[in-house]
Formats: structure tokens, C-alpha cells, sequence
């Protein structure tokens, strides 16, 4: 397990769970018949025709390099390859480097210079579109087929807000490359064609092949891949996928969705928050929530929705204990063989408290699902002077904070104008900056709450800043 993992652990959230043992179940490949595909326009060589294959180290990034330098050889030509990062096996950015020619001779220097890439095979959209990237492709030469599968990167774990900037990503290459540019979800399709996303980069050389980027019969590619020798048959066929994803786009993009993803978007926001509070204490709250939205104008109505959905479903006891119950039948749909389970909890109730003060985390074996079981349908005393877990500080300020919000949006739906909107709705969505738990979330409780007094001020003074007097 990562060091960062590790630290995880020893923090007070108590989403975390163990599984040893066991191994990781690979999804069953779908059953699918390829059409019959278009033939591209193989380019001529020109002198040399110039590839620069993108990727991740250990994704078998490398060996798309060597296939084409294989299949290079089989159809007479010559080819040369260098790899430029020098990060193949450590997770980081790869850039690998191939010449093409009619002659071996032809090639003088493998390294692409500056605009001379004629193939971009993208195998990740970050490095694709990196600086270094773009700045070998030119436009009206160069031409790219990229996985724009989006993967969560490490800034995640020091930067709570990151998201990879996609759209950008795209709309930088679409301004190099212009039309001479396909994307396609590679690691979505391999999951779900082949049962693995390994073949990812596999499917990228099969796009690019068909985008007419490659002067390398198929027979040839084909036969470097048999001679390759590692999953003769799936690679073949990712290849094949590759064409077709390029070929049928929009029905590629339609298979790439995997049946059990989260959508990207829900249809009516509202109603799935309204759900999901039906779920966590029932139509009571459900009620509480609907009185303020509806009373909002339509402008801030989804922030109000968003905001006060976050402050009423707070994770107590309760609702952790429901949310692992659901853990059994994850792992065993996604493990196969003797797995054991273990939960890593810090029960405030419990004695002992670490350096820092916080309750000691501990870790429970999978009898706790029982104890969850009953702590999940004892969720109709929340709130109630029966919550014994109601008594905690942290729990006092959890249900305060949802007064103190209720009190504030309703004096702000009451008086808020077009000037002062703005400011309502960051207002409104204020709580969607409380996160983490213990210690974590207070900070962040306490940021919030002092944003929250300028930014009423603010409002209350029409949307003017309020100058503060020099001390």
C-alpha cells in the first residue's frame, strides 16, 4: 500500500476499508461483432514520416513503440525509436520518438525536432496536450488520435479542488491540429470490449492507423503484434476496436459509457438530492429541504439545493454505518476467493486519543456489519434527545450550522436583487467548502463561518464592498 494511502489511514475519516486477500474480479468482455471498416489512405514517406507516441509509464506505452518499429521491418522499410522521458517504469510522463522510412539509411536522427511530428498516438490527454507535446506538431502536417479517458492524477491528494482541465486539454490540440484530430474514451472501451483497460494504447495505434496518421500496411502491424507475442488475440482485436472508434465515432462514444458508471450529469438535480434525503433519514427531511429551495428564485434555487443538501445529510454514525453496510456486497461483486474485510474507524466514544488529541483510529474485523446493521436502522433518532451521538460537539455544530444556514438563505431569498445575486449565491454554497471530519472539518466550519459574516454584509449593504477601518 502507497505512503499516501498509509496517511489516509491514520486520518479521522471513516470511509476507509481493508480488503486482503482475494484477487480483483476482471470484468467480463461484451460481446460484440465489428462491422466491416473503411479503408484510410495510407501517407506516403516523405524523406521520414515521424511518430511520437504519448503515455504513462508501465501502461505499455514502449510497446507500441516497438510494434510499429516490428511491423517498420516487415514491410521493408526502416525505422528507428528512442524513448525521451526516461519515466517508462515509474508512473511518469512518456514520450517515445519514432522515425519512419523508406530506406534505413534515410534515418540520420531519431529525435523529433521542433513541428516535424507527422503521428501524434496520444495515450493520455494531460501529456498529449502538454507543452511538450504540442510543441512537436504543426498545423496542416501534423494529425493525432488521443484517449481522452480522464484519470485522477496526484495533484488530487494535495490539491482538494483539482480536476483535470479536459475541455482546455482538447481545445488546445483541436487549435494545433484542427480537423486532422479524433479522441475517443480508450480505457473505457478496452474495460468493456476486451475486460481490460491494459489494452488502452493498443486501441489509440488502431485509431491512428485508421485516422490515415501510419504508412505501415495492417498485415504488417498485425503480424508485429503476433510476433510480440503477449495476448496475440486481444491485441489484435484492440487494434480492430481502435479502427472502429475512429470509424463509427458516435457509437464508439455510446459503448465507451459503462453500464454501472456514474453519469457525468442527472437530469433534475433537485429530485436526486431529494432521493438521496429519503435514503438518509426519510420524507421528513425531505419536506424541511423543498420548504427553503422552493422559496428561492429560480437563479439560486440549485445553489440553495446544493448548499443546504450538503449541511442536512452530514455523515454521523448513522449514515457511515449505512453507507458500509452496502461494502460486503461491493467487494464480493468485484473479488474473487477468501477475502476478509476490515473497517477503519476512531469512535469518539471510545478511550484513548493520539498525539495530536483526536480519538485513536482502530480497526474492526467484519463483524462490525452487524453493529452497522443496527446502528443504520436506528437513523430515526436522529436529531432526537435520544441521538446519544447527538450530544457530541461536533454533532451540536453539524445541526447548528443548518439553522444558522436555514436563517441566512431565508433572509437572503427575501431581500436578494439582481445586484446582490452574486453574492447569494456564493452564500448558498458556502457549505460545499466544509469537508473532511474532526479537526479537518472544523477548520474548514470556521473558514467558512467568517466568510459567511463578510459576505452577509456585503449583501446587506446592496453588494457594495464594506471597507474595513485601518486598526
Amino acid at each position: 500500500m502507497g505512503g499516501c494511502c498509509q496517511q489516509c489511514l491514520k486520518g479521522f475519516c471513516p470511509s476507509f476499508v481493508s480488503v486482503r486477500g482475494g484477487t480483483l474480479k476482471k470484468p467480463e468482455a461484451t460481446q460484440f461483432d465489428l462491422p466491416d471498416l473503411p479503408e484510410p489512405t495510407l501517407p506516403a514517406i516523405d524523406g521520414t514520416h515521424n511518430v511520437v507516441i504519448t503515455g504513462v509509464g508501465g501502461t505499455g506505452v514502449v510497446t507500441i513503440g516497438a510494434v510499429l518499429a516490428q511491423a517498420a521491418q516487415i514491410d521493408g522499410k526502416g525505422a528507428g525509436m528512442m524513448e525521451m522521458a526516461g519515466l517508462a517504469q515509474k508512473g511518469g510522463a512518456v514520450h517515445i520518438h519514432l522515425r519512419l522510412a523508406n530506406q534505413p539509411e534515410d534515418i540520420s536522427a531519431i529525435r523529433v525536432a521542433t513541428g516535424e511530428a507527422d503521428c501524434v498516438i496520444g495515450g493520455d490527454l494531460v501529456v498529449t496536450a502538454g507543452a511538450k507535446t504540442i510543441g512537436l506538431m504543426t498545423t496542416g502536417r501534423s494529425g493525432a488520435v488521443v484517449n481522452d479517458h480522464e484519470i485522477i492524477t496526484g495533484d488530487f491528494t494535495r490539491f482538494r479542488d483539482f480536476q483535470v482541465p479536459s475541455d482546455r486539454l482538447k481545445l488546445s490540440l483541436e487549435a494545433r491540429l484542427k480537423d486532422n484530430l479524433a479522441f475517443f474514451d480508450a480505457n473505457n472501451l478496452a474495460l468493456r470490449l476486451l475486460g481490460d483497460s491494459i489494452y488502452s494504447n493498443m486501441l489509440v495505434l488502431g485509431g491512428a492507423w485508421q485516422q490515415g496518421l501510419l504508412p505501415l500496411a495492417e498485415e504488417s502491424i498485425l503480424e508485429a503484434i503476433r510476433l510480440n507475442g503477449a495476448k496475440v488475440a486481444e491485441n489484435q482485436r484492440a487494434f480492430q476496436i481502435g479502427r472502429w472508434a475512429v470509424a463509427f465515432s458516435e457509437q464508439a462514444a455510446e459503448m465507451a459509457h459503462l453500464p454501472n458508471e456514474q453519469p457525468d450529469h442527472v437530469e433534475d438535480p433537485i429530485a436526486y438530492r431529494e432521493a438521496r434525503l429519503v435514503d438518509y433519514q426519510g420524507k421528513g427531511l425531505v419536506k424541511k429541504f423543498r420548504k427553503l429551495v422552493d422559496s428561492a428564485p429560480e437563479e439560486l434555487r440549485e445553489p440553495v439545493a446544493s448548499g443546504y443538501y450538503k449541511l442536512l445529510a452530514y455523515k454521523d454514525e448513522y449514515e457511515v454505518a449505512r453507507l458500509h453496510l452496502t461494502t460486503a456486497d461491493q467487494v464480493a461483486a468485484q473479488w474473487d476467493g477468501d477475502v476478509k474485510l476490515s473497517f477503519h474507524l476512531a469512535p469518539p466514544m471510545l478511550p484513548g486519543k493520539d498525539a495530536e488529541g483526536r480519538p485513536l483510529k482502530r480497526e474492526f474485523g467484519p463483524w462490525v456489519l452487524t453493529a452497522f446493521k443496527a446502528l443504520a436502522a436506528m437513523k430515526g433518532l436522529r436529531g432526537t434527545p435520544f441521538d446519544v451521538f447527538g450530544y457530541f460537539p461536533e454533532r451540536r455544530r453539524e445541526r447548528a450550522m443548518i439553522r444558522d444556514y436555514r436563517a441566512t438563505m431565508e433572509e437572503v431569498i427575501a431581500k436578494v436583487t439582481p445586484a446582490t445575486m452574486p453574492i447569494a449565491v456564493e452564500l448558498a454554497e458556502l457549505p460545499l467548502s466544509i469537508r473532511g471530519y474532526g479537526l479537518v472539518k472544523d477548520k474548514a466550519a470556521d473558514e467558512a463561518e467568517a466568510r459567511r459574516a463578510e459576505l452577509l454584509e456585503q449583501f446587506r449593504s446592496g453588494g457594495a464592498p464594506v471597507l474595513q477601518a485601518a486598526e
